[in-house]
């Protein structure tokens, strides 16, 4: 997924310069002698910490990869070393380091890569960030528990005007407001000085297939790009409007598990576009921004030279006239409680609240020889084996099937056995659109997924993904194999085979990978996000112990 790692090193201003990254930087010197200003970033970093001059580039983490993105040909140039997962990663102008929350933690990243903890943060699962005009670093979760953090004095304060579940994964900071994409292709602006949340508008030009935004970068003169998961880069005109639109500017690999970040005074990067110009859709905010939108301005002849030009978003349809009200008829859909599992089946927001650590493990299954426990073709039988914590699911037509869309880890747990050593396997299909089916395992109980491991089909079904909740219930990415897409209807089968701490994971019979857990032992389950999914059979068999394993 990745191009060969990239080294930094660090020239004679103090800058960083991306190995790799051939004349780009030095061309953006070259235009400031002919007249624009640069920021130099001010640092006293020795040479084993380098930082980040605020030069164009849109740098991304994918898991705990950072990265670089080469829009010329669509790839990511590396940047030091692979990381566990890390997530809202901002730049900061007065340092010229990314910082970023991981574990828990709050952690610097320098431009080798290379990352320091800062502090304990005292709270869990942060993966939307960007710093603001105040110099504070703004996370969240989405939304909810909306924290501000001083690098400097390691301050953290919780703003709970703007702590609202907006299933935003990535903010950025244009020109003193906080903008971000949701899964569905809502624009939202917070504002962090007026404590005011706004849902702009869907945005035109966007897929309308549900799908993470997982990366926002600003630039100089207000411009705001986003990531979408699956590749796409997107520029966003018309954000200070009812009617914003998206323009495709640029591809990147597809990802499960990533966060950006840009120096937001800096031009936009060769090989993108500015589709609006260079004037500024909103006023600049702070001296610093006002320097870097009339630089832009005044050399955007020479910056567009390298410039790609994309297809312009499409024009707004004229409105529809709006229909008569039309009295709702009752539903007869039973809801079904969410057990802080998933989204319910209603497609409620999750709860913004973290889940209960997890519950003490008991009547643990203890054999001599492998012995199969649960083996179901779900023809013709009852769900009365399965706690439904979330989605809407049934037995039809010889499958156990769950047919929500609109939320994530939709799950229904076998509540027949406790396990330690095991193998839980299933097979199943996608109904309509894409397969986002796995298997969720070592659950302490239908009450929390604290400790629980996952391993699902995810990205459009292009790779089978893996990790587990921590003790507050947030998924925590572990690793992903890419898979080819299994069609509409095409049955798979994914395994696991576990014993006690160690997992073994397979994909239509290959072992794909090997991963551990720090919860063994616990309940097995079924899972569906975001799709229609039928489960076609599944087997739980437990297994002796590793030394009672005989040949």
């Amino acid at each position: 997924m990745f191009s060969k790692p990239t080294d930094a090193r660090v020239e004679p201003s103090g800058s960083a310069v991306l190995a790799g990254r051939p004349g780009r930087l030095r061309n953006f010197i070259a235009a400031a002698a002919a007249g624009a200003v640069v920021a130099v970033v001010p640092t006293s970093a020795s040479a084993s910490s380098p930082t980040l001059a605020c030069d164009p580039g849109f740098y991304q983490v994918i898991a705990g990869q950072l990265a670089e993105l080469s829009p010329a040909d669509a790839t990511y140039n590396t940047i030091g070393p692979d990381h566990s997962n890390y997530n809202a990663m901002a730049y900061r102008n007065a340092d010229g380091y990314l910082y970023a929350v991981k574990s828990g933690n709050l952690i610097r990243i320098s431009a080798d890569g290379a990352i320091e903890t800062l502090t304990s943060l005292g709270m869990t699962g942060s993966y939307t960030g960007d710093f603001g005009d105040d110099g504070l670093l703004h996370v969240s979760r989405g939304g909810r528990d909306w924290h501000t953090i001083d690098v400097d004095t390691l301050a953290v304060t919780p703003i709970p005007e703007l702590s609202t579940y907006t299933a935003v994964a990535d903010i950025t900071n244009v020109h003193g407001k906080f903008y971000g994409v949701s899964s569905d292709g809502s624009l939202f602006r917070y504002d962090p000085e007026a404590l005011t949340i706004t849902e702009v508008g869907l945005v035109s030009g966007l897929p309308d297939e549900l799908h993470a935004y997982g990366a926002a970068w600003a630039t100089a003169g207000g411009n705001l790009y986003v990531g979408r998961n699956t590749g796409e880069i997107y520029q966003i005109t018309g954000y200070s409007t009812s009617s914003p639109q998206a323009t495709q500017v640029g591809s990147a690999p597809a990802t499960s598990s990533n966060d950006g970040a840009s120096c937001a005074l800096a031009p936009v990067m060769a090989g993108l576009n500015d589709v609006d110009g260079p004037q500024p859709e909103t006023e600049p905010s702070t001296p610093e921004s006002q320097q870097a939108s009339d630089d832009y301005n005044e050399n955007y002849d020479d910056i567009s030279a390298g410039f790609v030009e994309s297809e312009p978003a499409p024009s707004e349809p004229e409105p529809e006239p709006e229909p008569e009200p039309v009295q709702e008829e009752s539903s007869t859909t039973a809801n079904v409680q969410d057990a802080g599992i998933g989204q319910g089946a209603g497609c409620d927001p999750t709860p913004d609240e973290d889940r209960p650590q997890r519950d003490p493990l008991a009547n643990l299954v203890s054999v001599d020889t492998s012995t199969v426990l649960f083996d179901s073709t779900f023809n013709g039988t009852s769900m009365s084996d399965f706690t439904i914590l979330s989605g809407n699911w049934g037995i039809e037509s010889g499958a156990m099937r769950q047919l929500n869309t609109c939320g994530f880890d939709y799950t229904s747990l076998l509540n027949t056995h406790v396990v330690n050593n095991f193998r839980w396997e299933a097979t199943f299909s996608a109904v309509s659109t894409v397969n986002h089916g796995g298997l969720v395992f070592n659950q302490s109980s239908a009450d929390t997924r604290s400790g629980a491991f996952l391993v699902d089909l995810a990205e459009d079904g292009t790779i089978v993904r893996w990790g587990h909740y921590d003790n507050a219930g947030y998924f925590q990415y572990a690793g992903s194999s890419s898979i080819t897409a299994p069609a509409v209807g095409e049955s798979v089968t994914l395994a696991v085979e576990v014993h006690g701490a160690d997992i073994e994971i397979f994909y239509q019979g290959q072992k794909l990978a090997d991963a551990t857990t720090s919860s063994p032992g616990g309940m097995v389950g079924l899972v569906a996000s975001g799709a229609e999914v039928a489960f076609e059979d599944a087997t739980l068999t437990a297994l002796p112990e590793p030394e009672q394993i005989t040949s």
